[in-house]
Order: structure tokens, then C-alpha cells, then sequence
């Protein structure tokens, strides 16, 4: 759940969750526990609702036509369900790495998996394009048939060093050693079933239910999780020493800016030469650029100081590293980018697999983006010289964005701000851009007040500021203004609808709903232009006015 999807008794209800486990956690897991026999309970009751219509068709087939069709129907559809979510295997159509041509990486795997007291590893699967490395299982609740998974992303070996590569190892064997991916399994089956059961009028009784029950097992679990990855960063600690566990933190705090594979198969795509360049190659270039130290220093005061939304999985960086000192873990910034090299034995061992899976996708997104540009390009062109109104300024802005013509937009949104001086709308994509790139939390704060003013005036700004205020917010630790700006948000958008509702006769309801769904993403929108839009006395004009 994104944290702007809630409001402030949700927000409120997930930090109760964690100071309980912290204050409790025995008495935590025990309600954890209670929690799954109530489910277990109410699966049990259902089961029984099947087996006695069952034996009512057994009995009278001939008069129970209709419940055999209905049982059979939905009990059909249930199982499907079931199936399609239990199959989805985060390792399906990844390429693997085989233990005959990559002795090295085996041999450093399941090392790592002895001294952290885990299991044996037996299959290891490439992700080409995730900045991330991951532990899986299958049939995890099935001892004798039970296979444990590990994925490393390819970014991810191409920004580590060999160090930073055991630690990486550590964490993941580390869950693997504490049973997280059995207990995780078995969560999946529970969440899977109830995700999935249908018998029509039952489970339309018990939707509340259903619902209430998923929501407080993903409420309950989240202290638990960000425990286990404290654990697994324990691992890391135990087994090659502090030092290795500041080393990964870092590296995967400076380097994941970097590991926006789209941003780097996108340059590849401009440069014309997506059929000639390899993937692999600029996936590496990109993960190893220079950091500069000015910009290391400050994404590891940014990364230290953040906190972290209270229904995240991870905690807080300086929780996981044991330290706030910048100094401390700057040290470790120029960590040697070996691993590949290291275990792999050259840069470019990887690279006819990685670009083997990644030149389909890349041939697509070509196309796509030829496509799309082609499509901004004869929109711009279509637009007449002189904007008249911050609507249309905005328009082009976004284009030019999507197009990656940045320079050009702040140049149009500048001007913008001269020809229009009070827009509310234009003020807000400029102070949202200076948000985002404030050098320093002290830089953005000015800037985060007046954005906060101008979505308290106009609710509809909320769309397009509340992500940089957030990310501001979470970067200083200002807990209680996220809050503050959960309320503003939730009660300014009731407002507008209010204010546009008073506005409209019970006709046009509906092509107000259709209007702010089409025009979400405008930042000029207010009750006015809502309301002068929505004018026609019947949703066919509506619609035929092009809303």
C-alpha cells in the first residue's frame, strides 16, 4: 500500500503494529497466531458449507440441478484462481546459471549457505534487468520435494564488488536460514486461498470478513518482516564482519540512482544503436559511473537521515547499519565494482545471456518508443506558438519532458510563470521540480511550505505534489507533517467534489467522475473549469463534447 493511499488512522494503525511487536513481541506473535486460527477456523466452516451441498447433490441429484451447476461453476473457478497465484514463480523465464559452467559461483554459494547454518542452494537464476537478489521456494510447505531458489539481479553484480557480493549472499542465505521463505510460503497459501475462494452468496457474506482478515495479516506482519531483515543483516555481520555489511549498504544506496534499467536501455534506444550496442555492456558502463564524493556524501545523508513508512519491509539505513556517521560509512564508497570479474572470471562473461534475454524487450521498446515520440512529436507540432492559458504551457511542458527535452521545458515553464503570475498550477510543477532536486533538506523546507499551501488552496494539486512532499517529509523525519498532509489531502478532495457537486445538477454526477478520471493528470483543474466543463444537461452531450 502506497503511503498516500491511506489516511492518518491507517498510517496511525501500522506504527501501533510496530511499537506493540517491539513493547510485546510474545504476546505479538501469540496474536499473530490467533489470527491465523481464526482463519483456519472460518476456512474449516466453509469447507463444511461445501461438503454438506455436496451431500444434498449426492442424495437428490435429480433435484439439485442447479446447486451442481453453481458448485461446479465456482468451485472451478476457485481452483483456477488458486492455481494461477500459487504458480507464479518469480524465477519462470529467467535464465539459469548452471553449476557446471559457473563452478566459482556455487562453490562462494553454498559456502556462504554452510556458515550461515542454511540449507543447501539448489537452483540459481540471472535476472537481467532487477537491481535486486532474492530467495525463493518451491512446494515450501513439501520437505522431500522442497527446493530453494536464489535470483541475482545482473545490475546488481555489475555495481558489486566480490565483498560486497558475500554480503549480498549472507542476507539472502540468512533468510533462507531462519526459514523466511517457508514461513513466507505458507503465508502465500493462506492469503492465496482466501484471494481466490468463490461460492458466490458464501463468499459474499464473508467479503467484510475476507477483507478485514487480509488487511490485519499484512498489518501484523509488517514488524515481523522488517525483523527478519534485521536478521538476515545480521547474517552478514556474524558471518564476514561489520565492515562487509556497511559495504553492501552502500553500494546499493549510491548505485541504485543508477540501476533505472529503463533510463538505460531508453539511452540506448535514443542513440539508434539498439540493434548494434550491448545490453549487458551499458547495463555494466551504467552501474560502474563515477560517484562523484560531493554527491555521495549527500545521498548518505539523505539515506541516514530518512525514515522509512511504517508498512515498508526494510528498515531504516542507519537501524540496518548500526551507525548515523556519514564519515563512517562514506569510507566504503569506493568500494572495488570486481564480482563479476571476481567470480564470473571476466566483465563480459554475462553479457551473451543477459543481452540473449534482454534484446526481445529492448527490439519492442524500440518500436514502442519510435512510436511514441512520433506521437509527441506531431502533438507538439499541433500546438499553436503562443500558449495562451497555464493549461496549455503545462501541456507542452509534459511533452517535452516525455521526450526528454528537460532543458527546453524549464525554459517553456519559466516563461510560463512570467505570462502568468498568479497560476497556482504553474507555480506548483516549478516548486515541485525545485523539491526534488533541493541540494539539502534545509533547501527544500521553503519550498515544501508554499507547496503545502498551494494544495491546502487548490486540493486537485494534490496529484502532482504530494510525492515530492512526501519524499521531503520522509527525508527529515517529519512524521506528524505527513500526517498533517494525509488529512489536508483527504479532506481537500472531499471539498472539491463538495464544491463541484453544489455545482452540478444529479445528472451530470456522472460526467464529473468521467471528467476527473480523463483529466488527472492536469494541473490547471478546479471547481470552476470542472464545473463549466460539465454543463450539458445529459452525460451523451457530456460525452460528446469529448470528456
Amino acid at each position: 500500500m502506497s503511503e498516500m493511499d491511506m489516511t492518518r488512522k491507517e498510517w496511525e494503525r501500522w506504527e501501533r503494529a510496530e511499537s506493540s511487536f517491539r513493547a510485546h513481541p510474545r504476546l505479538y506473535r501469540f496474536r499473530l497466531g490467533l489470527l491465523f486460527l481464526e482463519g483456519v477456523v472460518v476456512g474449516i466452516l466453509l469447507l463444511a458449507v461445501v461438503a454438506l451441498l455436496v451431500t444434498v447433490c449426492i442424495i437428490n441429484p435429480g433435484k439439485s440441478i442447479r446447486l451442481i451447476v453453481f458448485l461446479v461453476l465456482n468451485l472451478s473457478y476457485t481452483a483456477k484462481e488458486y492455481i494461477t497465484i500459487l504458480s507464479q514463480r518469480p524465477w519462470s523465464n529467467l535464465p539459469e546459471l548452471r553449476s557446471e559452467d559457473w563452478p566459482d559461483l556455487f562453490d562462494l554459494v553454498q559456502k556462504t549457505a554452510a556458515a550461515a547454518g542454511a540449507p543447501r542452494i539448489h537452483r540459481i537464476y540471472l535476472d537481467p534487468r532487477d537491481f535486486n537478489a532474492s530467495v525463493s521456494v518451491a512446494f515450501p510447505l513439501v520437505p522431500c520435494l522442497r527446493r530453494n531458489i536464489l535470483i541475482l539481479g545482473y545490475p546488481l553484480l555489475a555495481a558489486f564488488g566480490e565483498r560486497g557480493l558475500r554480503g549480498t549472499l549472507a542476507h539472502e542465505l540468512g533468510h533462507v536460514a531462519h526459514h523466511d521463505t517457508i514461513n513466507g510460503g505458507a503465508l502465500l497459501y493462506v492469503r492465496a486461498f482466501w484471494l481466490s475462494v468463490q461460492l458466490g452468496v458464501f463468499t459474499l457474506v464473508l467479503n467484510p470478513w475476507r477483507r478485514s482478515y487480509l488487511r490485519r495479516i499484512g498489518l501484523l506482519m509488517s514488524p515481523i518482516e522488517r525483523e527478519r531483515e534485521l536478521a538476515a543483516d545480521r547474517s552478514i555481520a556474524d558471518i564476514y564482519g561489520i565492515e562487509t555489511l556497511r559495504e553492501t549498504l552502500v553500494t546499493l544506496q549510491l548505485r541504485a540512482p543508477e540501476a533505472e534499467l529503463s533510463d538505460v536501455l531508453k539511452s540506448i534506444i535514443q542513440s539508434g544503436s539498439a540493434d548494434s550496442v550491448s545490453p549487458a555492456a551499458a547495463i555494466r558502463a551504467a552501474m560502474r559511473r563515477n560517484v562523484p564524493t560531493e554527491t555521495a556524501r549527500r545521498r548518505l545523508e539523505r539515506s541516514l537521515r530518512s525514515i522509512v513508512p511504517p508498512m515498508e519491509e526494510h528498515p531504516p539505513l542507519a537501524v540496518r547499519a548500526g551507525t548515523s556517521d556519514v564519515a563512517e560509512m562514506l569510507a566504503f564508497a569506493s568500494a572495488p565494482q570486481d564480482a563479476i570479474e571476481k567470480v564470473f572470471g571476466s566483465a563480459d562473461a554475462l553479457d551473451a545471456t543477459v543481452d540473449e534475454a534482454l534484446r526481445p524487450f529492448l527490439a519492442q521498446a524500440a518500436e514502442e518508443f519510435r512510436e511514441n515520440s512520433a506521437n509527441l512529436e506531431s502533438k507538439l507540432a499541433s500546438m499553436p506558438a503562443a500558449e495562451d492559458s497555464p493549461d496549455q504551457i503545462l501541456e507542452r511542458v509534459g511533452i517535452l519532458n516525455a521526450l526528454d527535452r528537460k532543458d527546453e521545458a524549464r525554459e517553456v515553464l519559466r516563461a510560463g510563470r512570467t505570462s502568468h503570475p498568479d497560476s497556482l498550477a504553474l507555480e506548483a510543477a516549478e516548486l515541485c521540480e525545485r523539491l526534488s532536486n533541493a541540494a539539502s533538506a534545509e533547501e527544500g523546507a521553503p519550498v515544501a511550505d508554499r507547496l503545502e499551501r498551494i494544495v491546502e488552496t487548490e486540493p486537485i494539486m494534490r496529484m502532482w505534489a504530494e510525492g515530492p512532499l512526501v519524499a521531503h517529509y520522509l527525508e527529515i523525519g517529519a512524521v506528524e507533517r505527513i500526517k498533517n498532509l494525509l488529512d489536508l489531502l483527504r479532506h481537500g478532495k472531499k471539498s472539491l467534489v463538495r464544491r463541484l457537486d453544489a455545482k452540478l445538477r444529479p445528472t451530470e454526477s456522472l460526467c464529473r467522475q468521467a471528467y476527473l478520471r480523463r483529466h488527472r493528470n492536469s494541473y490547471e483543474l478546479s471547481c470552476d473549469s470542472l464545473a463549466n466543463t460539465c454543463k450539458p444537461r445529459t452525460v451523451a452531450g457530456c460525452i460528446q463534447r469529448r470528456i
